[in-house]
């Protein structure tokens, strides 16, 4: 293939050294991905993103200076059976207190003989009272349990009671109070009978009994005890992707390995905290991207392959492409030298828009082939036409992302600068690497004759004149149709939020996010807490009380908080207890059922509550109820014993009873051990909690608890709000997320007026005209009014994720009109036949591939990945209807003058 022509300027340069160009971007591009591979970091944590000039991060940097770095994985402990939990934790506390290779420090309250000891002086005064009051009536049945831990005798103690209740009548004193616990003890008795013959249930427990209120409600310390919660600060690798991963696992083998062992049975557990949160976040969203990355290029291949008709220009498009984000990676690690969650998805930003400028270039080359051009002359038209228009499009969407520099989010910017230079890049490899590639394949390729001897013009179109007059022969109408959706979607606009709950980013299901809500919802255990800090320990009281008549706080934890409220009342009731129980000295656990007994026994029991359930339904009580059902449960106990008499009905009996029983002389030690409390004086409190919350100059930290739900905003807010009117300087996690994340909405919303004031004077610039500047801005106000309508209409709102996407709908929404305007105004033809032609063409494609790009992010786990995907789909889908009918309408209507 030879031509006479002579070509100047830059595509003259390409024409004639091609292959030089190619060596020398294969060569910078293989140089790139291995500055990238040795260089290029990854920033894991979300303080990263934010500014460190604000007043509230002064404040949090000022609490980790005086208290040290807090940032510690959460592991959550959770048994139906608390002294079962206890162990379980002081098991695992034992194995990583140990390990200092990958904890730099460990803390178990239960782990302390502090609160092993003092543990019940914490409780209130009248749950204390309700406890030895409990114990007390329970005496008899403890202590025959002590002799015989059988089934035959906690059946035998609850015919007793059922049949005094019953004989002694509701109207006798004490009456209510017995049967509200009677109803508590068949209710937890019920759920061991539905376990029955299940290896896997748990069997009820006996502290259920023990810890009950008055009311027949859990004492707050039996619900604490339930819950166990360690902390363990990471020895963080900061050259990994993600520092804490190896304490992670580490963590995670102890508790498969304690979770496997009998006694631990029931036992479940878990873990949360911000470094938990983070790294299954970062790995999450890596290996979506990954895979994000995979499909788009995929999905790219196979739309370039329709469009291109052919391999050879999609080969010359590929590599080009490869090309450029080889050398945009590069540029990263040089201008930046690392990424973070945001910009993590730079590499599917440009799939999407570096594909586009070659898209036009390819398109008119071909269109320029089918019209009889030689190749090379084809070549340089596709350039030379194009230019002007690619760069001043190029210039809208960089300009978007460049004035992400000027907001106060340190994790914008930074994307800000990759992707603005990222797109240069790719427009400087669009006028060299791909006509360089076009030029070495065009010896290779097959050249049609055009058919009828007259190539393809402007004014030609696969589409028939019907479907034209369908399309855009009713100009008017369009526009006037247009515009009242376009009035419509202000109503979806004013409804759309931002989502403050980072929790609603993560993939579903994630053990940590679970865990972190359990931990939000457990006031006794909460792990999600503001912080005050304060003087002195009188400072520290009267901000205690302060902050604790405030309506959006459960209670305060300082220093202060070891040193128990009316304890000589407490100890007084916990001695009286002592010495009641004092007899009770349980002997060793052992499997005899007295089978012979058991008939007797269960009858004796079934009539009982039978006679209970026909009593109460005759009084009218609303504990009838409760009680029939426990009847049925207990027939259907029964029958499964019945049907298993023959085969294992005594093995599942022994398997019941052990469960209940097996542990019963550990578990009476264990209580006993909690009511040989002292008093509790400042001097008493152990190193471990004082090192906590005492300060390296003597401040004091106060752990505020919300009362209510607060990952998210409103509620946020509320809790914020209040607890800086005792202290402005508030801090902690709520406080970061909080101010991040307003920080974050505002910066995108400023960056938008930003890139929106760029991009009309880029419009300006590129066409010279105001009127044709305000038609450049048709598709970026439709596009946005109905990509904000679909958000609605699918139950989306912005996040810290997906709002990356509302400067890049910016940019595409104008440079691709800036395609279909720059041709319409150059060339002759009707605003109709721009769209049908390559050029209208090219912009279907650009919207299709990067459609294709990002709408891979929803294959992602990660929701935040998955919204940014789903939001750009639905941008790209809003902005093609833009282009292909509000536009031409438009454009028909005002003419080229």
């Amino acid at each position: 293939m030879k031509t006479e022509k002579r070509f100047k300027g830059l595509f003259g340069f390409v024409a004639a050294y091609p292959r030089v160009i190619l060596v020398v971007a294969l060569l910078g591009s293989l140089f790139s991905v291995v500055y990238t591979a040795k260089k290029m970091e990854f920033l894991t944590g979300r303080d990263d993103l934010m500014p460190k000039n604000t007043g509230y991060h002064q404040d949090y940097r000022n609490w980790r200076q005086e208290f040290g770095d807090m940032d510690d994985i959460v592991i959550v402990i959770e048994s139906a059976d608390q002294e079962r939990a206890a162990r379980f934790g002081t098991a695992l506390y034992e194995k990583l207190a140990a390990d200092k290779q990958h904890f730099q420090d460990v803390f178990y309250p239960f782990g302390l003989e502090f609160f092993r000891k003092n543990g019940l002086l914490f409780m209130p005064a009248e749950d204390v009272k309700g406890l030895r009051e409990n114990l007390t009536a329970l005496k008899p049945v403890l202590k025959e349990l002590s002799a015989s831990p059988s089934v035959q005798t906690l059946f035998t103690y609850l015919t007793g009671q059922i049949d005094g209740y019953v004989a002694k009548g509701s109207s006798s004193p004490g009456a209510e109070a017995q049967l509200g616990s009677l109803t508590f003890m068949l209710e937890k008795l019920g759920i061991g009978f539905k376990s029955f013959g299940d290896s896997t249930a748990t069997p009820p427990s006996l502290e259920e009994f023990f810890f009950q209120g008055k009311d027949g409600q859990e004492s707050s310390f039996s619900k604490a005890g339930k819950m166990q919660v360690i902390t363990a600060l990471p020895v963080k690798n900061q050259a990994s992707f993600v520092p804490a991963e190896e304490a992670i696992k580490v963590i995670r083998a102890h508790l498969a390995e304690l979770r496997n062992q009998p006694q631990f049975k029931g036992v479940s557990a878990g873990l949360t905290g911000n470094p938990v949160l983070e790294h299954e976040e970062m790995s999450t969203s890596q290996s979506d991207i990954a895979l994000a990355t995979i499909v788009s290029l995929v999905l790219t291949v196979i739309l370039l392959l329709v469009a291109f008709r052919g391999v050879l220009n999609v080969v010359a498009a590929m590599v080009s492409l490869v090309v450029a984000i080889c050398l945009s990676f590069g540029f990263a690690t040089l201008a930046i030298g690392h990424l973070n969650i945001l910009s993590m998805v730079f590499a599917i930003m440009l799939i999407g828009i570096g594909i586009e400028y070659g898209i036009q270039l390819v398109l008119r080359y071909q269109e320029e082939l089918t019209g009889g051009a030689e190749p090379l002359v084809a070549i340089e038209t596709g350039v030379r036409n194009n230019v002007w228009a690619i760069i001043m499009a190029a210039a809208t969407v960089a300009a978007a992302f460049l004035t992400f520099i000027f907001t106060d989010f340190k994790g914008i910017a930074e994307l800000g600068i990759i992707a603005a230079g990222g797109v240069a890049i790719c427009v400087i490899i669009t006028f060299t690497v791909l006509p360089a590639m076009l030029v070495v394949l065009a010896r290779y390729r097959k050249i049609k004759a055009p058919a009828n001897g007259s190539g393809r013009t402007l004014n030609s179109s696969p589409l028939t004149e019907s479907a034209k007059q369908l399309l855009f022969g009713h100009p008017k109408a369009v526009v006037v149709i247009s515009a009242i959706l376009c009035l419509a979607s202000l109503y979806p606009l004013s409804q759309i939020t931002f989502d403050y709950n980072l929790m609603n980013l993560q993939a579903r299901g994630l053990e940590s996010v679970k865990y972190a809500y359990k931990l939000m919802r457990n006031s006794e255990n909460s792990g999600y807490f503001a912080v005050v800090t304060a003087d002195s320990a009188a400072d520290a009281a009267a901000k205690t009380k302060a902050l604790e008549s405030l309506p959006t706080v459960d209670h305060v934890v300082s220093f202060n908080s070891f040193v128990p409220e009316d304890q000589q009342g407490k100890i007084t009731d916990l001695t009286a207890l002592r010495n009641e129980l004092s007899d009770i000295k349980p002997g060793e656990y052992e499997e005899d059922l007295s089978l012979m007994e058991l008939p007797e026994v269960f009858e004796n029991f079934r009539n009982a509550v039978a006679r209970l359930k026909t009593k109460l339904e005759q009084e009218g009580k609303p504990e009838a109820k409760p009680v029939a059902a426990f009847l049925t449960t207990l027939d259907t106990f029964f029958a499964k014993l019945e049907k298993e008499k023959d085969r294992n009905a005594v093995g599942m009996l022994k398997d019941f009873q052990g469960g209940m029983f097996a542990e019963l002389p550990e578990k009476i030690q264990f209580l006993k051990a909690t009511l040989n409390a002292e008093p509790v004086t400042v001097a008493s409190i152990p190193r471990e909690l004082r090192d906590r919350f005492v300060g390296k100059t003597g401040r004091y930290m106060l752990q505020v608890v919300p009362k209510h739900d607060i990952f998210n905003r409103e509620p946020l807010k509320a809790f914020l709000d209040d607890v800086r009117k005792v202290d402005i300087h508030a801090t902690g996690e709520p406080v970061m997320v909080y101010e991040s994340m307003t920080i974050m909405r505002d910066s995108y919303m400023k960056a938008f007026v930003y890139a929106f004031i760029a991009i009309v004077l880029i419009l300006l610039i590129t066409f010279r005209s105001i009127k044709f500047a305000l038609i450049g801005l048709v598709p970026l106000v439709v596009g946005v009014l109905f990509m904000i309508s679909g958000m609605w209409l699918f139950g989306i709102n912005f996040n810290s994720a997906n709002i990356i996407v509302m400067p890049l709908v910016l940019g595409i929404a104008v440079d691709s009109g800036i395609y279909i305007i720059n041709r319409f105004r150059r060339e002759d033809g009707s605003a109709t036949a721009v769209v049908t032609s390559s050029t209208g063409v090219g912009v279907i494609l650009n919207t299709l591939t990067i459609m294709a790009s990002f709408g891979a992010l929803m294959v992602a786990h990660h929701q935040g990945v998955f919204s940014i995907g789903a939001v750009m789909s639905l941008g790209m889908v809003a902005c093609q209807l833009a282009f292909i009918i509000t536009l031409p309408a438009v454009l028909t209507l005002v003419g080229k003058k």
